[in-house]
């Protein structure tokens, strides 16, 4: 009864005070009638994240080009120096601390750059390769037409140049063309990856084929002469090189059971390709309620780091001995997986963290393989960019804001306003970040903290 009395006067409170605002006309001419009732109601709070705002060292504009409905610019930061693409295609080197511009290169170059031992290597608008020292001096170039070239990739003492389907190998210290590989459609090829490996004098290369069923095939090549060697068909992935051995996943798409509970690894021989080794790692599905099935799109994907060999095992995540493999091999350590329905795997492990990347935010997900604790970013607006150096994870997000976190407390660090949320890669060389954003860079000086590698 008391509570009813108590409502009873705050109600006649209310309606004696609403009727004086009428009395005075302070409502106007409003309906005294009672206002109308949401369906629904519901906020859905985020945590505000309190970071400082860093301030840029400074800023430049890039040359921007627009390739199959996106723009893109070409940047690289090396010991110190920032190498980028300006105006018409010009490739210009600056002081990677001030900004000071130190000397350009050349006209109407195309959006490929790599460095390597203090050379940039890029591409001309005619297709042709050059090389020039960090100084600005030309030291060659090739003509070779490969206009449509996508990598550029320097190993040892050759350059080599992936155009799709075909494959140019370089000499490094002359640019002379070494080989040329050309693979035709009408060959069953349907495409050629940007990855190269070279190792014992054999060159490595991926491809997409045509068969029974699209699939990739690795192709070995002879370094001096670009002969081919060998070719391995059905290849799902290609995990890791070592001891004369390539070790890889096959594709078993219309040879096996799809929801069977096991990994298969072969190791080809470098030399003939001739399968040496084959690794089979079983285990027993487990159900969860985000995964009543006990079976995902992950199941049965893997990689090595070091001699950890991760599989994805439905809902765990089991670690192996890669060095030491026997029959029937159990797990060195096993971790519950994140939900499938929310992340993904990364494939990769950094500073004891295996990362995973959330499906319908993009932000970045650890698990902690200490102890099996999960972690994230905040939630908020999407990301559009990750990039992860050292100790600094960096997140570009769609409203035009980088912020930085410390990637082991998960702290935001500072932010930076870029003004466009269409980031590309991030770039970082010694205690300086490079952000580029709407057809632009700007230089952050880092805090002592984020400049560990």
């Amino acid at each position: 009864m008391r509570s009813m009395k108590r409502v009873s006067i705050h109600k006649m409170i209310a309606t004696g005070a609403a009727l004086a605002l009428i009395g005075t006309g302070l409502l106007g001419n409003a309906d005294p009638t009672l206002a109308e009732q949401p369906v629904l109601s519901q906020s859905s709070s985020i945590a505000v994240e309190t970071v400082a705002q860093a301030k840029p060292a400074w800023s430049i504009p890039l040359a921007t080009f627009s390739e199959s409905g996106w723009t893109r610019t070409a940047a690289i930061a090396e010991e110190g120096r920032v190498f980028a693409l300006i105006g018409s295609g010009q490739l210009a080197a600056y002081d990677g601390a001030n900004g000071k511009r130190l000397w350009t290169f050349g006209k109407s170059l195309k959006p490929l750059l790599t460095y390597d031992q203090g050379m940039i290597y890029g591409l001309a608008a005619d297709g042709s390769v050059y090389a020039v020292t960090s100084d600005g001096t030309r030291k060659w170039a090739s003509a070779i037409g490969a206009k449509e070239a996508v990598r550029i990739t320097v190993t040892g003492d050759t350059v080599y140049v992936m155009q799709n389907l075909v494959f140019y190998a370089l000499e490094k210290a002359t640019g002379n063309l070494r080989w040329k590989v050309v693979k035709k459609v009408e060959e069953y090829y349907l495409a050629g990856y940007p990855e190269v490996w070279e190792t014992q004098d054999v060159v490595l290369r991926k491809y997409y084929v045509d068969g029974v069923h699209s699939s990739n095939q690795i192709n070995a090549f002879d370094k001096t002469t670009g002969k081919m060697l060998w070719s391995s068909p059905d290849i799902y992935d290609l995990l890791d090189i070592r001891e004369s051995r390539i070790y890889v996943t096959p594709d078993l798409f219309m040879r096996d059971d799809l929801s069977s509970s096991y990994v298969t690894i072969l190791a080809l021989e470098v030399k003939t390709g001739k399968i040496t080794q084959q690794r089979v790692y079983k285990w027993t599905p487990q159900a969860t309620p985000q995964n009543p099935s006990g079976s995902g799109g992950n199941r049965g994907t893997a990689f090595i780091d070091g001699d950890a060999l991760y599989i994805y095992q439905d809902n765990i995540i089991a670690q192996y001995d890669f060095a030491d493999y026997q029959p029937d091999s159990k797990p060195v350590k096993r971790w519950n997986s994140p939900d499938p329905n929310q992340y993904f795997p990364l494939y990769k492990l950094h500073q004891g963290r295996l990362l995973y990347q959330n499906q319908h935010d993009n932000v970045i997900g650890m698990l902690k393989t200490a102890n099996g604790g999960f972690l994230r970013t905040t939630y908020g607006v999407n990301v559009v960019q990750t990039d992860l150096y050292g100790n600094g994870l960096y997140l570009g997000l769609a409203d035009g804001t980088l912020k930085a976190y410390d990637y082991i407390t998960l702290k935001p660090v500072f932010s930076v306003k870029a003004g466009a949320g269409n980031f590309e890669s991030t770039l970082k060389s010694g205690s300086m970040l490079y952000v580029r954003s709407g057809g632009k860079m700007l230089a952050v000086k880092l805090p002592a903290n984020l400049t560990k590698s």
